[in-house]
């Protein structure tokens, strides 16, 4: 593969690191607040995926035919992400503060049981639509190309949509946290939320909305995935599992250091993509095993760092 031909998939990789670095940065955000880990933050995105997809193609549409669809898009689109900040708030404020004892063990098995109740949930709700269920329509469906010599970068405007997105997005997010009270009380809350309630910060309230916050910013890369992708029940079991894995290679520790994480692993598969062809046990090449090859990496990175690149040790004084 020519220089051009890496240049043309590493634009690929990056397009596929925008919605899991969307992700990842819900999952960190939950777990720095509520300490704990949500597995239900890909169902929460699913839910979203549904939500934009039958209402904007079994109502927007019907409905409003005279109407631009990118504006009717957008309202869906704006739909599901306020259908993820929900659903997150609901889970904090009702399901765990309600649960008779809260832990952090509490909080991961009633994440899974909201996982197993949407998974039924979704398919119930949606059924005839989901006979016939459209992937959500793209807008951006044209291909800019950059002449070099002979050759040219191409990238699709969707993929580019989505790269500007997810940056801007994360990058309003990373401003709130650092210049905002609610960022001043996420912050706080994740360094010691005893300590920041006796401080006068509304820590159930910066849990809540960072809930709700989490959820949106999942239901966002979620949508953005859908795009590419049939939307079902098991849409984003993937990207679930690669946003735990950037997080824990980020570190955890750190609210950067999980995007670059979510950065490393598309690159990481299409490392491993092109090399793994070239590695053959007899007439057989290891080319259908590349994602293996990512996780391998990724253990050995966190045998040697357990905290994860960017951790950070937390020092506790007795």
């Amino acid at each position: 593969m020519d220089f051009i031909g890496l240049v043309n998939r590493l634009i690929l990789a990056f397009a596929d690191a925008a919605p899991l670095a969307l992700v990842t940065l819900a999952i960190v955000l939950i777990f720095r607040t509520s300490f704990t880990t949500n597995f239900a933050q890909g169902m929460i995105a699913t839910s979203a995926a549904y939500m934009v997809t039958v209402f904007y193609n079994r109502y927007l549409v019907i409905q409003y035919p005279d109407f631009s669809p990118f504006i009717l898009m957008m309202v869906a689109f704006i739909s599901g992400i306020v259908v993820g900040f929900a659903i997150g708030v609901f889970i904090d404020t009702i399901l765990i503060r309600k649960s008779r004892y809260s832990n952090v063990l509490t909080k991961q098995m009633i994440t899974m049981g909201s996982v197993l109740f949407l998974m039924g949930l979704l398919p119930t709700i949606f059924f005839k639509a989901d006979l016939n269920m459209p992937s959500i329509p793209r807008f951006f469906t044209k291909n800019i190309t950059i002449p070099v010599g002979d050759k040219f970068i191409i990238m699709q405007e969707n993929h580019l949509f989505s790269i500007l997105i997810a940056t801007v997005v994360i990058s309003i997010v990373f401003v709130a946290l650092k210049y905002t009270k609610w960022g001043l009380g996420v912050r706080s809350t994740a360094s010691n939320e005893k300590v920041a309630g006796m401080m006068g910060v509304n820590t159930k309230m910066i849990t809540a909305l960072s809930w709700g916050i989490a959820g949106a910013l999942g239901s966002l890369g979620g949508i953005l995935y859908a795009t590419t992708q049939t939307v079902t029940v098991a849409l984003m079991t993937e990207m679930q599992v690669n946003g735990f894995l950037a997080a824990i290679l980020g570190g955890f520790s750190t609210f950067f250091g999980p995007i670059v994480g979510a950065v490393m692993i598309p690159v990481m598969s299409l490392i491993s993509y092109m090399i793994s062809p070239m590695i053959k046990i007899g007439d057989s090449d290891l080319g259908v095993y590349y994602k293996v090859f990512v996780y391998i990496i990724i253990l050995i990175i966190i045998l040697i760092k357990p905290i994860g690149i960017f951790g950070k040790k937390i020092a506790k004084k007795v």
